[in-house]
């Protein structure tokens, strides 16, 4: 510890004063080494001088009038500072305003007004004519509005207002709120040549203000940027018939027969109910890219005279209510085909993506089930593949589910006779070839190339699947009343050898089962790091 001022550095202090500054030559203690004694013996190598620093006195006054300063320093910093700090950090809106509160926009431009009204239906245009709105757009008009906030201010007007764009604003906007109030005209000038901001001025303010270039950006609209662009609006759950109508094709029909069950009109086929929920979804999805004509004279001019494709959908609770869109002829615009359409009990004539027409002219063939052979895999026993070339396997289920490989030794590999037993669950043609399929010969499936015989846990056969390759892969179930004109990866996954369901030497079968640690393991939890034994471990 540090002992009376007057001898910084030495041990033991003199006591005398002509001894002051003095080095101390006197052996102390056991374990101190004299000062002089910078190269001590090899046996005194662990004893030290014993130096220490000199007691500086602290005056409690100066303590106190240093926590009285801070103290002070802080109180500035909280109640001047921070909230200037936060001031300057939260900038003031352009126009302040409750976003839900707005009831009417208009926006005048140098050469076209448009102004929209929000009623209990929704948003619709006004002006320059009647029309469904559409409500994200015109949400995106009023976020871009509310959202502006002041950057810098100019507090004084020129004469010229032609350098800031605001002689002719584009455009001058004034919203209605729900009190029936009106915000000041807020006219929109250019965007700066640097720095990304866009000049606006409020009314007649003596000021120009500085705020964001996504004003600017957000309010050049066209009346077709606003208008509601969907060709039909409905729920998937509230159609119970569509009907697909080409110029010169015969017409598909499709019934709902329960809430997921489809059928094809006429015969009452069985269609895949995947393919309907996705021709509806593309129907729904169908958006206008434009408005050529709202009050047509001449509908043979746009191929609306004799449409090339109807659809008609059957709404309501009896399907009573329908919606039928007509598409016309093609056009090109900026090198992109798009198609004419109209609704049937309205006049406006729409412009639709080329490559949204595509995948609503669908064929009763399109919409089929084509599963080649349905049935629950639980319920499967037994499985033998025979092959043209030579060789056949059986695969057995037994009693605890485990699968058995007969025709072959080895052990079974589990997870590729379950992915084969999937396979065939899950087999789908991606055309119809012939129905009913006459002669098979053509199609290979006289003699077939793959023969796969299905067998269920009392011994009952559950089906026969047959498969050949020739120019197309072709399959059916046999006896069955269709043949289907397949993939070809969904051949390659019939196309096994006896050999793909044994484990291979020196290799352990893949597994789905879960690992549960006992209970003397312990679990590292979410957001738990590992312990370095652990990572070593690993």
């Amino acid at each position: 510890m540090a002992r009376r001022a007057g001898g910084a550095g030495l041990d033991p202090q003199p006591q005398r004063a002509r001894l002051a500054g003095g080095a101390d030559q006197r052996a102390g203690p056991a374990g101190l080494l004299s000062l002089r004694a910078d190269r001590p013996a090899a046996a005194h190598r662990d004893w030290h001088h014993g130096l220490v620093a000199a007691e500086v006195p602290v005056s409690f006054r100066k303590i106190l009038a240093l926590l009285v300063l801070v103290a002070a320093l802080g109180t500035y910093l909280y109640v001047y500072e921070l909230p200037q700090a936060q001031k300057e950090g939260k900038k003031d809106k352009l126009v302040p305003l409750d976003k839900d509160a707005v009831t009417g926009i208009s926006l005048v431009f140098p050469d076209r007004q448009i102004d929209l009204r929000k009623d209990d239906q929704g948003w619709r245009l006004v002006k320059p004519l009647t029309a469904p709105a559409d409500d994200a757009a015109v949400k995106g008009l009023v976020n871009t509005i509310a959202d502006a906030e002041v950057q810098k201010t100019i507090d004084e007007v020129p004469q010229d207002l032609a350098s800031f764009g605001l002689d002719k604003p584009e455009p001058t906007v004034t919203l209605t709120l729900k009190d029936g109030s009106q915000t000041p005209p807020l006219a929109v000038g250019k965007n700066t040549t640097i720095g990304g901001k866009t000049y606006a001025r409020k009314d007649d303010e003596p000021r120009i203000y500085l705020t964001g270039s996504t004003l600017h950006f957000g309010l050049a609209k066209q009346v077709k940027d606003l208008r509601d662009k969907q060709l039909l609006a409905f729920q998937d759950d509230d159609v119970s018939r569509v009907e697909i109508a080409p110029e010169d094709g015969p017409t598909t029909v499709l019934v709902r027969k329960d809430k997921d069950a489809w059928a094809i009109e006429p015969g009452d086929r069985p269609a895949d109910s995947t393919e309907v929920r996705s021709y509806l979804a593309s129907l729904r999805a169908a958006r206008a890219v434009d408005f050529p004509d709202d009050a047509p004279t001449d509908l043979g001019k746009y191929g609306l005279g004799k449409p090339r494709l109807t659809v008609t959908l059957r709404t309501g609770k009896d399907g009573n209510e329908t919606r039928t869109l007509l598409f016309g002829g093609e056009t090109t615009e900026n090198s992109q085909k798009e198609v004419y359409v109209k609704r049937a009990t309205e006049p406006t004539v729409y412009a639709l993506g080329d490559w949204s027409y595509r995948s609503l002219g669908k064929s009763p063939n399109q919409f089929r089930d084509k599963t080649v052979l349905g049935f629950d895999p639980t319920r499967v026993g037994r499985m033998t593949l025979e092959r043209k070339d030579g060789g056949s396997v059986t695969l057995v289920r037994a009693e605890q589910g485990a699968w058995k490989v007969e025709g072959v030794e080895g052990k079974p590999n589990p997870a590729s006779i379950t992915r084969f037993l999937d396979d065939l669950h899950d087999l789908r043609g991606s055309d119809i070839t012939a129905e009913p399929p006459g002669e098979l010969a053509p199609y290979g499936l006289d003699a077939p190339d793959l023969r796969i015989t299905l067998v269920d846990k009392d011994g009952a056969e559950m089906g026969k699947i047959m498969a050949a390759k020739r120019a197309k892969y072709y399959l059916m179930r046999a006896g069955g009343p269709t043949v289907f004109e397949a993939r070809d990866y969904m051949y390659a996954r019939l196309d096994k050898q006896p050999r793909d369901f044994i484990q291979a030497e020196g290799t352990e079968p893949a597994t789905t089962a879960t690992t549960v640690p006992t209970a003397s393991e312990h679990v590292i939890g979410e957001g738990e790091q590992p312990s370095e034994d652990e990572e070593e471990d690993e």
